[in-house]
């Protein structure tokens, strides 16, 4: 898998680099099945996705990712409260959004996935 198919951007990959403690207490809660709403939303979702999620497992990055897509999550709703949206409208949009990213990681087809990802850079 890419860094792209990965959600590691630059920006993940310097949130990781600025934040490790922050990211290993993120991989405690899921590794605990512990964790706040939107990162259990992040990994979660992942169920709804088998070829995704089976990519993810055959390179040993389920949590990564869904850590990865936590921050990018994080991201998307920062952008709609700047749009002017409110705080649960924000947070519905971004969840809408991750979605629709995972949807087009799940495609088989690699030029499926390629619009989505040209779309986070």
């Amino acid at each position: 898998m890419t860094r792209e198919e990965l959600l590691l951007s630059s920006e993940t990959q310097r949130f990781r680099n600025e934040h490790p403690e922050t990211v290993k207490g993120w991989e405690r809660q899921l590794a605990k099945g512990e964790c706040g709403p939107d990162l259990h939303f992040c990994f979660y979702k992942l169920e709804s996705y088998p070829n995704l999620t089976a990519r993810l497992d055959a390179v040993e990055y389920r949590f990564d990712f869904a850590i990865n897509a936590h921050i990018l999550h994080a991201k998307l709703q920062g952008q709609f409260l700047e749009d002017g949206h409110v705080g649960p409208l924000a947070l519905e949009h971004a969840n809408e959004a991750l979605s629709d990213i995972y949807r087009s990681l799940d495609e088989i087809d690699p030029e499926g996935r390629a619009a989505i990802l040209k779309s986070l850079q």
